[in-house]
Order: structure tokens, then sequence, then C-alpha cells
């Protein structure tokens, strides 16, 4: 018996990211053709590899783990010995940068779809606050870094311009008698910072409900009602909601998402990711800078 590699690939990348849909996006291929594949290597294992609810995948069954381990393995190998053969492979390792709100955007499907291209590329990824990014970047710890910054602050090249709005669960209703509660990450963020400055401007009482470096967390804290947060527009999604600014909310500014490189800023392998990323970025809507 014999395993195809393209099926323990779909499988893999099913296993990773807990999702049929998300798998097939990452592998190019349709969330039918990717469960038939599934089914294939459950047929010859004669076991379920995923346990399922509604149609979800909620988990790898005993035999799935096991099976995860020689994917791993196989395509490794399958992938460093088509990648001998050719002469034009992208090979190296990448220390890379990010803020903690690129986790509200598609990146890790990016990141999967980048690793299939390119599997011989090493990935060391760093989620942190925008200011730390950008001082570290400055003393070169990391090969590519992009961090948020003011409008025309000119720490690095812009990728893009974001504008910045408030944000609530469907179900906030605010209390006008008392202090804005607001959702916010750690300080260090862009974000934090332009949120607190616009309140102060606009002598508005606040305090800080709810503080975390997740923004699965700062999302969750948003929709149970705890607060309201601030985000890039892009990062939006149901069930938050845009709230408009007014009598106690004042108009936030735009900030530039940039990045710069470190030391190895003429490697081909940096340029690739950063180019891959840059136009990730920046093809889900929003708009360029001006040159």
């Amino acid at each position: 018996m014999n395993f195809d590699i393209d099926c323990l690939r779909s499988f893999l990348f099913v296993a990773e990211a807990m999702s049929i849909s998300r798998a097939a996006e990452s592998v190019g291929r349709s969330q039918s053709t990717v469960s038939q594949q599934i089914a294939k290597l459950e047929a010859q294992v004669g076991r379920d590899l995923l346990t399922r609810r509604k149609g979800r995948v909620i988990n790898l069954t005993s035999e799935g783990g096991k099976l995860v381990q020689y994917a791993r393995r196989i395509l490794q190998l399958n992938d460093e010995a088509y990648a001998s053969m050719s002469d034009d492979v992208l090979t190296g390792s990448v220390r890379l940068g990010v803020p903690l709100d690129f986790f509200g955007r598609d990146f890790t499907t990016w990141l999967g779809r980048f690793r299939n291209r390119h599997p011989m590329v090493g990935l060391e990824i760093e989620a942190n606050q925008s200011e730390n990014l950008m001082k570290r970047s400055a003393r070169g710890e990391f090969d590519l870094a992009f961090f948020k910054q003011p409008a025309g602050a000119k720490s690095g090249t812009v990728a893009l311009r974001e504008q910045l709005v408030w944000v609530s669960g469907p179900n906030y209703s605010p209390d006008a008698t008392s202090p804005m509660p607001l959702i916010l990450f750690p300080e260090g963020c862009a974000y934090r910072r332009c949120a607190i400055a616009a309140l102060k401007d606009h002598k508005q009482p606040w305090h800080v409900s709810f503080v975390s470096p997740s923004f699965e967390c700062l999302k969750s804290a948003a929709v149970e009602g705890m607060g309201i947060t601030v985000l890039a527009r892009a990062l939006v999604t149901a069930p938050l909601r845009v709230v408009r600014h007014g009598v106690r909310l004042p108009q936030l500014p735009a900030v530039e998402l940039a990045y710069s490189f470190g030391r190895r800023s003429n490697s081909r392998v940096v340029g690739e990711l950063a180019n891959y990323l840059i136009d990730s970025l920046t093809n889900v809507g929003a708009p360029r800078p001006p040159h």
C-alpha cells in the first residue's frame, strides 16, 4: 500500500488548521477535493483520522495523530528530494517579526501557502507590539519586521495605510455617565497609543477594562461587551461592528503599516518573503500608499 503524497499534504494542512476549508485554501484545491483525499487516507488505514461534529473538524483521532508524525517526515523528504533536483530552489531561513494584529488577518494561511511553495525555507516568527518590533529591527534582531507607526513617521518602508475605527461587540451599550471602558493590546501598540491620545485630546474619561496580546482574546472580550476597542478597519468582521465617532468618541487617525530589513536585506529569501507578504496585505482591499 502506498500513501498518496498530495493526500498526505492536504491531511497535514487539515491537522494544523483544524479546518477543511482553510486547508483547501492553503493547497489550492476545493473543499470537496480535500474531503475526498481525507476519505481516501481513512479508507487506506481502515480508521477515522479526524473527529468531526456537525461536519466540522474537532480534533485528530489517535490514528490521525500517529499519521501526522509520519506525514511530516514523508513530505519533508519528498520536498527535499524535489528541491535538490532544481537549480532555482529558494533556501535559507528568515527571522520575521509581525504585529499582534496580523493574527486577525489571514496571516497563517499566507504562511502556509509560502511554505508550500518554498519547503526548503525555514521561518522563525515572533508577534509583538509595534514599538518593540521597530526598536529591535533597528538593532538588527530580525531579518524582516513589520510594524505600525503614525502617518509620516518614516521609520520604515510603508506597505499600506489603514484607517483606525472604534469597534465593539454586537450588544455593547455605553454608559454615558461612566468612563469609557477600553479593550487594548499591551503598551507599545500603535492602536493603543492612538486610542488613548484621541480620548485625552477629546477630554473623554476612560479606563482600561481588558488587556491581552492575543487578537482572539481581544476580539472575544469585545464580543462579550466588556468595552470598546480600536482596530484597523480591515480587521473588523462580524460579530464585531464599527462604532461611529461622535460626541463621546473622537475621530481616529490613519496609521501606516511599514516594514524594515535587517542586515540581510540583500538576501533573496528575505526579499521573496517580504514581497509575498506585502502583496498578500495589499491584495485584500486596503489602499496602497501614494508613491
